[in-house]
């Protein structure tokens, strides 16, 4: 009798909780990558309150910055959705004499809306800074961050 107790405990109570649990999808883990299409490198950037690092100059073939960790986005989420960007310009140099023309300026804060699709395997969320001013925000997938979506040429990592 104990025998059948522990079957239909484990048929009843036990495997349906495994299956449950193992449908449960696990949140993405994001690197942030940050592009900079403007004529100063930016000292330190975040998202979501968390380190983006410094970014160089773009140039044709790289956005100018590098891997940093991470973003979490739930496995559920769909875009449009919305990340906090805190970001600080370094000084405005020329070269040669390297010159410091305008210094570097405060901390400021932008709300980016991240849109486009979510791709199958998410792994990097992409933030682009145009000359203008405005960013933009991406995802993109575990083949890689996509390459710069402006082909600007440098001097210098901190010279245009």
């Amino acid at each position: 009798m104990k025998t059948k107790s522990a079957f239909l405990l484990l048929l009843f109570f036990v495997l349906p909780v495994m299956v449950f649990k193992g449908c449960k999808k696990e949140p993405y883990i994001l690197a942030i990558i940050g592009y900079n299409y403007t004529d100063r490198a930016i000292a330190d950037f975040s998202v979501n309150g968390q380190g983006g690092s410094n970014v160089e100059l773009s140039t044709p073939d790289a956005g100018g910055g590098k891997e940093s960790c991470c973003v979490v986005m739930n496995s559920d989420t769909k875009t449009p959705i919305w990340v906090d960007v805190d970001y600080k310009m370094s000084a405005l140099e020329s070269y040669p004499p390297r010159k410091i023309i305008e210094p570097s300026a405060p901390y400021r804060k932008a709300r980016v809306e991240v849109t486009g699709p979510v791709p199958q395997d998410p792994s990097y969320i992409e933030i682009h800074f145009y000359p203008d001013g405005h960013i933009e925000a991406a995802l993109s997938g575990r083949d890689g961050p996509s390459p710069p979506r402006l082909k600007l040429e440098r001097r210098l990592p901190f010279v245009r």
